[in-house]
């Protein structure tokens, strides 16, 4: 009964909340009221009224707020909120449902909970994680979404994740997965120090596929694919698989939606089997121009000069499916 409560009166209290969009049942998705969400971008929403157990809750992933839906509703209209708090009140006398202590809720989003790292941006101007995330020229727009762990293994095991063979105080430059909801699915750790490894991709929940930019995706534009997190930060509309299996992607978006982009290696046999497999699935997929030799990636594209406009061009004028796949992709094969 309470759960109905919240839901009635919030959708009383939502002509006052910009954005307004039932997601899926008891999860709601507006723009912040409280700290006016994003000023860079008016089509942002990252406020979220969701379900724990029987009552309702709030939380912002731009500003870090969170509220039980009672004070929510308390700083968005005082006068509903006291018929709130009766009707609460009533429903809590019959015996069925315990009345709410109507205190403030201490839990914070996902992301704002799990992250305890100092992101890049809050980095000192001379710290050797910034100077890496510049030598890499990623857009300043991802820099407050990634983050610098001092020690990657005390990171992880404060995640609550077993993971064996991590080493003491390696550094590593974090870059978090979220799904649709802007839940934590995964972390993926780039070393910064000696390591062998160079990245360790490891996911927060088991029963969910692990795919970075979830959280960025507009279905109705088509979907780019790639393999790293960092190349996918250059292009529109772009997710990564965090390993070679493009095809992977299939298990969130129909084949119809997305273009696979392969590494631009065509003496690697497995990258070369990769996309012959694709085509013959027959997925959209980039076919580099002669003009990319030597080049292995995007990022190695904005290395060389490339800008994103630049990039998106290339890529628009090589997407090929089917036959037309098939034949470029034998013009460009070195194996």
């Amino acid at each position: 009964m309470s759960v109905y409560i919240d839901r009635s009166f919030l959708l009383r209290v939502s002509p006052k909340l910009s954005k307004f969009t039932q997601k899926k049942e008891d999860l709601y998705n507006f723009r912040c009221p409280l700290c006016g969400d994003s000023q860079k971008n008016k089509t942002k929403a990252r406020a979220y009224v969701y379900r724990k157990g029987n009552d309702y809750f709030y939380m912002c992933h731009n500003c870090g707020a969170s509220h039980s839906f009672y004070n929510f509703l308390n700083k968005i209209d005082a006068r509903l909120t006291k018929e709130y708090q009766l009707e609460r009140f009533k429903n809590g006398a019959t015996g069925n449902t315990p009345a709410p202590s109507f205190t403030e809720v201490k839990q914070k989003p996902v992301f704002r909970e799990r992250i305890q790292l100092e992101s890049i941006d809050k980095l000192p101007e001379e710290h050797f994680a910034k100077s890496y995330i510049r030598s890499r020229r990623i857009p300043e727009d991802f820099h407050s979404q990634l983050y610098f762990a001092p020690d990657f293994k005390k990171f992880v095991e404060g995640l609550g994740v077993s993971k064996e063979g991590l080493k003491e105080m390696d550094q590593r430059l974090i870059i978090p997965f979220f799904d649709k909801e802007k839940k934590l699915i995964a972390i993926q750790g780039r070393a910064l120090g000696e390591s062998k490894i160079r990245y360790i991709t490891i996911k927060v929940q088991d029963n969910v596929p692990k795919f970075y930019g979830l959280d960025r995706i507009d279905e109705e534009k088509p979907i780019y694919v790639v393999e790293g997190p960092i190349d996918s930060m250059f292009l529109e509309n772009a997710v990564a698989t965090a390993d070679s299996n493009l095809e992977s992607i299939t298990q969130i978006f129909d084949r119809s939606k997305v273009v696979l982009i392969f590494d631009n290696e065509p003496r690697n046999k497995e990258i070369v089997n990769k996309i012959d497999h694709a085509i013959e699935n027959h997925f959209a997929v980039v076919i580099w121009p002669e003009m990319m030799e030597n080049i292995k990636d995007i990022n190695d594209m904005i290395l060389n000069g490339f800008s994103p406009d630049e990039i998106q061009d290339i890529i628009s004028k090589n997407t090929f499916v089917n036959l037309r796949a098939k034949m470029e992709f034998i013009n460009w094969k070195k194996v």
